[in-house]
C-alpha cells in the first residue's frame, strides 16, 4: 500500500503545484504586460529625444548658415559650407519634414551620394518633386546613384536573367543615365549629366566643379580606379531648377528630347570615352 499511497500523494501534490503554478501566470501576467509597455514607452521616449536632439542640431545649423547647402545622406560629403541631413531629420519624401526646416525656394544647394537608389520609383519622383519645391530659382541638386549600364551590371545581367530582381531587392531602384534624367526632368529641373556609362559600354565624363559637391564614387575621386579603372564610378548629374545663371551652371534644357540631343552631341565634346566589351556569360 505504500507505494500506492506515495503516488498519489505525489500526483496530488504535482496537481496543486500545476494549480498553483498557473495561478501564479495569472497573477503576473498584467505586471510582465506592465512591465514590457514601460520598456517600450522608455525606448519610444529615448528616441524621441534622440531625434528631438537631431531634429535642433539640423535647425540650428540651417539657422546659421547664410547659405543653405544640404548634403543628403551618410555618403555625401559634407565639407565646408555644407550641412549634413541624415534620414532621421529630414525626410526626402515627406514635404511636412522639409517645412519643419525650410521655407521653399530657400535652399541653394543639395548633394546626394548613394541615396536616391535606396528609394522605390514613386518615392523617387516625390523626392525630386520636394527638392524641386524647395530650391531656390537657379539652385541646383548633384545627385549620384549606380549606373545600371555599368558594365559590371551588364555581366551580371548577362549571368543571370533574373539578377535584375536581386538588384531591386539591394536597391530600390536601378538607373541608367536616361530614366534617371527623367526623374528630374519631370520634376521641372533641366539635367546636366557628369559621369555615365551609355549602353554600348563607352563611358562618359564631362567637366564639373567639385566646388559645387564633391562626389566620391567617381572616376578621379574613387583611389580604387587607379588599380581598375573604370571600375569605381557613379552615374552623376546636375539637376538644376530654372534660372541658373546666377550659379554659374550650363543649364540649356527644357524637356527628354533636348537632354536626348546633349547625350549624343553637347555632353560627348571633350569627354573621356572607354570602351567596354561585357564578358561571356
Amino acid at each position: 500500500m505504500f507505494p500506492s499511497i506515495r503516488g498519489a500523494f505525489l500526483g496530488s501534490s504535482l496537481h496543486h503545484a500545476l494549480i498553483y503554478c498557473t495561478q501564479l501566470k495569472l497573477l503576473f501576467c498584467p505586471v510582465l504586460l506592465w512591465v514590457h509597455a514601460m520598456r517600450w514607452l522608455q525606448n519610444w521616449l529615448g528616441s524621441q529625444r534622440r531625434q528631438s536632439r537631431a531634429t535642433r542640431l539640423l535647425r540650428q545649423q540651417i539657422e546659421s548658415h547664410d547659405r543653405i547647402r544640404l548634403a543628403i545622406g551618410a555618403e555625401s560629403d559634407c565639407s565646408e559650407d555644407w550641412i549634413a541631413a541624415e534620414c532621421d531629420q529630414l525626410d526626402l519624401v515627406n514635404s511636412a519634414s522639409w517645412s519643419c526646416f525650410l521655407q521653399k525656394s530657400s535652399v541653394d544647394a543639395i548633394l546626394a551620394e548613394q541615396v536616391w537608389e535606396h528609394l522605390s520609383e514613386q518615392d523617387g519622383k516625390t523626392a525630386a518633386r520636394n527638392c524641386f519645391q524647395f530650391l531656390r530659382p537657379g539652385g541646383y541638386l548633384r545627385v549620384a546613384v549606380p549606373d545600371g549600364f555599368h558594365p559590371s551590371q551588364q555581366r551580371q545581367m548577362l549571368r543571370s536573367p533574373d539578377s535584375s530582381e536581386t538588384s531591386r531587392a539591394e536597391h530600390g531602384s536601378l538607373y541608367n543615365h536616361r530614366s534617371f534624367a527623367e526623374v528630374f526632368l519631370q520634376a521641372g529641373f533641366q539635367v546636366q549629366l557628369i559621369e555615365y556609362f551609355d549602353k554600348q559600354g563607352v563611358f562618359h565624363s564631362h567637366h564639373w566643379d567639385v566646388s559645387k559637391g564633391l562626389i566620391k564614387r567617381t572616376l578621379l575621386f574613387d583611389d580604387r580606379n587607379l588599380a581598375q579603372p573604370f571600375a569605381y564610378t557613379s552615374l552623376v548629374l546636375d539637376a538644376v531648377k530654372p534660372s541658373a545663371a546666377a550659379m554659374g551652371l550650363e543649364s540649356n534644357l527644357s524637356g527628354v528630347h533636348e537632354m536626348e540631343a546633349m547625350t549624343t552631341s553637347g555632353i560627348n565634346v571633350g569627354c573621356q570615352k572607354s570602351e567596354f566589351q561585357p564578358e561571356a556569360a
